[in-house]
Protein backbone atom coordinates (compact mmCIF):
# COMPACT_ATOMS: atom_id res chain seq x y z
CA UNK A 1 0.00 0.00 0.00
CA UNK A 2 1.56 2.99 -0.62
CA UNK A 3 1.92 6.18 1.88
CA UNK A 4 -0.32 8.69 0.49
CA UNK A 5 -3.13 6.33 0.29
CA UNK A 6 -2.48 5.46 4.09
CA UNK A 7 -2.93 9.12 4.76
CA UNK A 8 -6.33 9.70 2.91
CA UNK A 9 -7.88 6.97 4.80
CA UNK A 10 -10.59 8.17 6.69
CA UNK A 11 -10.42 7.43 10.40
CA UNK A 12 -12.22 7.94 13.52
CA UNK A 13 -9.09 9.69 15.32
CA UNK A 14 -7.92 12.28 13.85
CA UNK A 15 -5.67 15.31 14.70
CA UNK A 16 -7.00 16.95 17.86
CA UNK A 17 -9.25 19.77 16.88
CA UNK A 18 -8.68 21.68 20.23
CA UNK A 19 -6.26 23.89 18.32
CA UNK A 20 -8.44 27.00 18.01
CA UNK A 21 -8.90 29.89 20.63
CA UNK A 22 -12.62 29.67 21.12
CA UNK A 23 -13.07 25.81 21.09
CA UNK A 24 -10.67 25.60 23.75
CA UNK A 25 -12.45 27.77 25.48
CA UNK A 26 -15.46 25.32 24.95
CA UNK A 27 -12.94 22.43 26.24
CA UNK A 28 -12.36 24.44 29.66
CA UNK A 29 -15.81 25.52 30.04
CA UNK A 30 -17.02 21.89 29.56
CA UNK A 31 -14.72 20.40 31.88
CA UNK A 32 -15.46 23.31 34.70
CA UNK A 33 -19.17 21.61 33.94
CA UNK A 34 -18.18 17.92 34.02
CA UNK A 35 -17.14 19.32 37.78
CA UNK A 36 -19.65 21.31 39.18
CA UNK A 37 -22.35 18.62 37.88
CA UNK A 38 -20.55 16.26 40.27
CA UNK A 39 -20.31 19.09 43.24
CA UNK A 40 -23.83 19.59 42.64
CA UNK A 41 -25.59 16.47 42.27
CA UNK A 42 -23.53 14.87 44.83
CA UNK A 43 -24.58 17.82 47.51
CA UNK A 44 -28.05 16.84 46.42
CA UNK A 45 -28.52 13.35 46.61
CA UNK A 46 -26.20 13.47 50.58
CA UNK A 47 -27.19 16.89 52.03
CA UNK A 48 -30.42 16.15 53.63
CA UNK A 49 -33.12 18.94 53.27
CA UNK A 50 -30.57 20.58 50.08
CA UNK A 51 -34.31 21.23 48.44
CA UNK A 52 -36.93 22.74 50.59
CA UNK A 53 -39.66 22.24 47.21
CA UNK A 54 -42.70 20.13 47.85
CA UNK A 55 -42.22 16.33 47.05
CA UNK A 56 -43.22 16.26 43.96
CA UNK A 57 -40.73 18.58 42.66
CA UNK A 58 -37.43 17.85 45.50
CA UNK A 59 -37.84 13.48 44.73
CA UNK A 60 -37.67 14.49 40.78
CA UNK A 61 -34.23 16.91 41.21
CA UNK A 62 -32.72 14.09 43.70
CA UNK A 63 -33.30 11.77 40.79
CA UNK A 64 -32.03 13.88 37.96
CA UNK A 65 -29.08 14.49 40.49
CA UNK A 66 -28.38 10.36 40.52
CA UNK A 67 -28.59 10.16 36.70
CA UNK A 68 -26.12 13.29 36.12
CA UNK A 69 -23.62 11.74 38.44
CA UNK A 70 -23.80 8.23 37.30
CA UNK A 71 -24.74 8.92 33.76
CA UNK A 72 -24.13 12.42 32.56
CA UNK A 73 -20.63 13.05 34.27
CA UNK A 74 -19.17 10.19 33.30
CA UNK A 75 -19.98 10.49 29.55
CA UNK A 76 -19.59 14.12 29.05
CA UNK A 77 -16.22 13.70 30.63
CA UNK A 78 -15.15 10.61 28.31
CA UNK A 79 -16.32 12.99 25.97
CA UNK A 80 -14.06 15.25 26.20
CA UNK A 81 -11.18 13.40 26.44
CA UNK A 82 -12.40 11.77 23.30
CA UNK A 83 -12.68 15.16 21.25
CA UNK A 84 -9.12 16.05 22.53
CA UNK A 85 -7.62 12.57 20.26
CA UNK A 86 -9.62 13.73 17.39
CA UNK A 87 -13.11 11.40 17.95
CA UNK A 88 -15.29 12.61 15.55
CA UNK A 89 -18.31 10.88 17.25
CA UNK A 90 -17.06 11.82 20.84
CA UNK A 91 -18.25 15.11 19.27
CA UNK A 92 -21.89 14.19 19.00
CA UNK A 93 -21.56 13.47 22.32
CA UNK A 94 -20.00 16.15 23.79
CA UNK A 95 -22.96 18.29 22.47
CA UNK A 96 -25.16 15.74 23.49
CA UNK A 97 -24.28 15.94 27.06
CA UNK A 98 -24.14 19.82 26.79
CA UNK A 99 -27.81 19.95 25.70
CA UNK A 100 -29.03 17.52 28.36
CA UNK A 101 -27.41 19.75 30.86
CA UNK A 102 -28.63 23.19 29.36
CA UNK A 103 -32.03 21.54 29.54
CA UNK A 104 -31.88 19.69 32.76
CA UNK A 105 -30.56 22.79 34.49
CA UNK A 106 -33.33 24.77 33.44
CA UNK A 107 -35.49 23.12 36.00
CA UNK A 108 -33.34 23.61 38.72
CA UNK A 109 -32.89 27.41 37.67
CA UNK A 110 -36.09 28.27 37.71
CA UNK A 111 -38.01 25.71 38.94
CA UNK A 112 -36.28 24.71 42.19
CA UNK A 113 -36.76 27.06 45.79
CA UNK A 114 -33.50 28.46 46.73
CA UNK A 115 -31.02 26.16 48.09
CA UNK A 116 -27.38 26.51 49.37
CA UNK A 117 -26.12 25.12 45.51
CA UNK A 118 -28.27 27.56 43.61
CA UNK A 119 -25.35 29.62 42.01
CA UNK A 120 -23.44 25.90 41.26
CA UNK A 121 -26.91 25.51 39.26
CA UNK A 122 -26.49 28.95 37.56
CA UNK A 123 -23.16 28.46 36.33
CA UNK A 124 -23.59 25.41 34.77
CA UNK A 125 -26.73 26.34 32.91
CA UNK A 126 -24.60 29.50 32.05
CA UNK A 127 -21.40 27.71 30.85
CA UNK A 128 -23.31 25.17 29.11
CA UNK A 129 -25.18 27.74 26.77
CA UNK A 130 -21.57 29.40 26.18
CA UNK A 131 -19.72 26.25 25.61
CA UNK A 132 -22.54 24.73 22.63
CA UNK A 133 -22.29 27.97 21.18
CA UNK A 134 -18.72 27.98 20.53
CA UNK A 135 -18.66 24.51 19.69
CA UNK A 136 -21.63 24.34 17.58
CA UNK A 137 -20.01 26.29 14.66
CA UNK A 138 -16.71 24.80 15.07
CA UNK A 139 -17.91 21.28 14.23
CA UNK A 140 -16.61 19.46 11.47
CA UNK A 141 -20.29 18.65 10.28
CA UNK A 142 -19.20 16.66 7.27
CA UNK A 143 -16.28 14.52 8.96
CA UNK A 144 -18.96 13.61 11.70
CA UNK A 145 -21.69 13.02 9.37
CA UNK A 146 -19.46 10.28 7.30
CA UNK A 147 -19.07 8.28 10.53
CA UNK A 148 -23.16 8.42 11.19
CA UNK A 149 -24.96 5.97 9.66
CA UNK A 150 -27.71 7.40 6.86
CA UNK A 151 -29.89 5.18 4.44
CA UNK A 152 -32.80 4.18 5.40
CA UNK A 153 -32.10 4.27 8.84
CA UNK A 154 -31.45 7.54 9.24
CA UNK A 155 -35.15 8.20 7.62
CA UNK A 156 -36.75 6.42 10.48
CA UNK A 157 -35.09 7.53 13.19
CA UNK A 158 -36.16 11.22 11.56
CA UNK A 159 -39.78 9.61 11.82
CA UNK A 160 -39.50 8.58 15.39
CA UNK A 161 -37.85 12.08 16.26
CA UNK A 162 -40.70 13.97 14.41
CA UNK A 163 -43.59 11.73 15.97
CA UNK A 164 -41.98 12.31 19.37
CA UNK A 165 -41.90 15.93 19.11
CA UNK A 166 -45.11 16.39 17.81
CA UNK A 167 -46.66 13.97 19.98
CA UNK A 168 -45.12 15.77 23.25
CA UNK A 169 -46.04 19.36 22.01
CA UNK A 170 -49.41 18.44 20.82
CA UNK A 171 -50.50 17.18 24.12
CA UNK A 172 -48.58 20.49 26.13
CA UNK A 173 -50.50 22.47 23.75
CA UNK A 174 -53.75 20.62 24.35
CA UNK A 175 -53.56 21.05 28.38
CA UNK A 176 -52.61 24.45 27.73
CA UNK A 177 -55.83 25.46 25.53
CA UNK A 178 -57.87 22.75 27.84
CA UNK A 179 -56.64 25.33 30.83
CA UNK A 180 -57.72 28.29 28.77
CA UNK A 181 -61.41 26.94 28.56
CA UNK A 182 -61.55 25.60 31.73
CA UNK A 183 -59.02 25.65 34.03
CA UNK A 184 -58.62 22.30 34.53
CA UNK A 185 -54.71 20.96 34.75
CA UNK A 186 -53.34 17.42 35.27
CA UNK A 187 -53.89 16.16 38.75
CA UNK A 188 -51.69 15.49 41.14
CA UNK A 189 -48.88 17.51 39.71
CA UNK A 190 -48.06 21.27 41.12
CA UNK A 191 -49.38 23.76 38.79
CA UNK A 192 -45.59 25.78 38.87
CA UNK A 193 -44.21 22.23 37.81
CA UNK A 194 -46.64 21.87 34.32
CA UNK A 195 -45.89 25.51 34.03
CA UNK A 196 -42.47 25.22 33.15
CA UNK A 197 -42.67 21.76 31.83
CA UNK A 198 -45.01 22.94 29.37
CA UNK A 199 -42.38 26.09 28.68
CA UNK A 200 -39.30 24.82 28.49
CA UNK A 201 -40.87 21.34 26.13
CA UNK A 202 -43.02 23.79 23.65
CA UNK A 203 -40.23 26.00 23.78
CA UNK A 204 -37.07 24.49 23.23
CA UNK A 205 -37.56 20.67 23.34
CA UNK A 206 -40.15 19.99 20.73
CA UNK A 207 -39.03 22.46 18.01
CA UNK A 208 -35.75 20.50 18.48
CA UNK A 209 -37.39 17.13 18.25
CA UNK A 210 -39.00 17.94 15.04
CA UNK A 211 -36.08 20.27 13.58
CA UNK A 212 -33.95 17.60 13.62
CA UNK A 213 -35.87 14.58 12.71
CA UNK A 214 -37.02 16.43 9.76
CA UNK A 215 -33.10 17.18 8.68
CA UNK A 216 -32.66 13.52 9.56
CA UNK A 217 -34.93 12.56 7.10
CA UNK A 218 -33.35 14.35 4.66
CA UNK A 219 -29.97 12.78 5.87
CA UNK A 220 -28.47 16.03 4.98
CA UNK A 221 -25.25 16.23 7.10
CA UNK A 222 -26.58 19.13 9.63
CA UNK A 223 -29.80 16.49 10.79
CA UNK A 224 -27.28 13.53 10.95
CA UNK A 225 -24.94 15.07 13.47
CA UNK A 226 -28.03 16.72 15.16
CA UNK A 227 -30.14 13.61 14.87
CA UNK A 228 -27.50 12.00 16.74
CA UNK A 229 -27.15 14.48 19.47
CA UNK A 230 -30.96 14.74 20.06
CA UNK A 231 -31.41 10.98 19.79
CA UNK A 232 -28.81 10.51 22.52
CA UNK A 233 -30.02 13.83 24.72
CA UNK A 234 -33.34 12.17 24.91
CA UNK A 235 -32.04 8.95 26.39
CA UNK A 236 -30.15 10.60 28.23
CA UNK A 237 -33.35 12.60 29.74
CA UNK A 238 -35.39 9.58 29.43
CA UNK A 239 -33.18 7.94 31.77
CA UNK A 240 -33.93 10.90 34.28
CA UNK A 241 -37.38 10.74 34.41
CA UNK A 242 -37.35 7.02 34.88
CA UNK A 243 -35.23 7.55 38.29
CA UNK A 244 -36.91 10.78 38.53
CA UNK A 245 -40.68 8.99 38.67
CA UNK A 246 -38.69 5.88 41.25
CA UNK A 247 -37.67 8.43 43.75
CA UNK A 248 -40.98 9.80 43.74
CA UNK A 249 -42.92 6.73 43.75
CA UNK A 250 -40.58 5.57 46.80
CA UNK A 251 -41.39 9.02 48.56
CA UNK A 252 -44.90 7.96 47.70
CA UNK A 253 -45.65 11.00 45.80
CA UNK A 254 -49.47 10.72 44.57
CA UNK A 255 -49.93 10.18 41.02
CA UNK A 256 -46.58 8.86 40.36
CA UNK A 257 -45.75 5.34 38.81
CA UNK A 258 -42.52 4.47 38.67
CA UNK A 259 -41.28 3.41 35.42
CA UNK A 260 -44.41 3.55 33.38
CA UNK A 261 -45.06 2.56 30.14
CA UNK A 262 -44.94 4.90 27.67
CA UNK A 263 -41.14 6.13 29.51
CA UNK A 264 -39.90 2.77 28.90
CA UNK A 265 -40.84 2.77 25.19
CA UNK A 266 -39.91 6.15 24.59
CA UNK A 267 -36.20 5.28 26.44
CA UNK A 268 -35.43 1.91 24.56
CA UNK A 269 -36.41 3.75 20.75
CA UNK A 270 -34.03 6.68 22.08
CA UNK A 271 -31.35 4.42 22.89
CA UNK A 272 -32.41 1.93 19.79
CA UNK A 273 -32.25 5.50 17.45
CA UNK A 274 -29.28 6.58 19.02
CA UNK A 275 -27.21 2.98 18.34
CA UNK A 276 -28.11 2.84 14.98
CA UNK A 277 -27.08 6.35 14.22
CA UNK A 278 -23.55 5.88 16.08
CA UNK A 279 -23.15 2.73 15.35
CA UNK A 280 -19.27 2.21 13.71
CA UNK A 281 -19.07 2.65 9.97
CA UNK A 282 -17.19 -0.06 7.86
CA UNK A 283 -13.82 2.63 6.41
CA UNK A 284 -14.87 2.16 2.99
CA UNK A 285 -18.25 3.02 4.05
CA UNK A 286 -16.99 6.44 5.40
CA UNK A 287 -15.25 6.99 2.62
CA UNK A 288 -17.93 6.38 -0.05
CA UNK A 289 -20.23 8.57 2.09
CA UNK A 290 -17.80 11.20 2.16
CA UNK A 291 -17.06 11.34 -0.95
CA UNK A 292 -20.73 11.48 -1.99
CA UNK A 293 -21.06 14.38 0.41
CA UNK A 294 -18.38 16.25 -1.28
CA UNK A 295 -19.92 15.72 -5.04
CA UNK A 296 -23.83 16.44 -3.47
CA UNK A 297 -23.90 19.52 -1.51
CA UNK A 298 -25.00 18.55 2.17
CA UNK A 299 -27.10 15.44 0.92
CA UNK A 300 -25.46 12.45 2.54
CA UNK A 301 -26.07 8.84 1.47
Amino acid sequence: MKASQVLERPTEVGPAPGTSRPLRAAYVLSALIVGFMATASIVGLFLDGLYTDGAWAREALRGGDLVTLALVVPLLLGALFLSVRGSRRAQVVWVAMLGYSIYNYAYYVFGAEFNDVFLLHIAILSMSIFALAVLAPRLDVAGIAARIRGGAAARWVGAFLVLVGLGQGGLWAFLIVRFALTGELLPDIPEDGQHLVFALDLALLAPTLVLAGILLFRRTAVGLVMGAAVSLFGAAYQVNLALAGAFQDAANVPGVKAFPLEGIVLLLGFVIASAVLLARRPTEEIARSATSGAGSGNRCS
